[in-house]
């Protein structure tokens, strides 16, 4: 049997309630390979920067500015 048969099998024998946890994670490995956009890799080193040097909010604050 092969790996691929291998996987199918489990997750045909997978009760109903550990499905949705193994979409998650079969998704997460599916799109783990995926690379970020120039862009997107930008606005991550800037959220890193920001909280390297300490400009940053608390979730509280956050949600009083954003009325959420």
């Amino acid at each position: 049997m092969t790996t691929r048969e291998n996987v199918h099998q489990l997750i045909d024998e997978l009760p109903e309630e550990h499905l949705s946890d193994a979409l998650d994670y079969l998704a997460d490995l599916h799109d783990s390979g995926a690379a970020l956009s120039a862009e997107a890799q930008a606005a991550v080193a800037e959220g890193l920067d920001d909280i390297r040097n300490g400009r940053t909010i608390s979730l509280g604050e956050f949600r009083r500015t954003r009325r959420l």
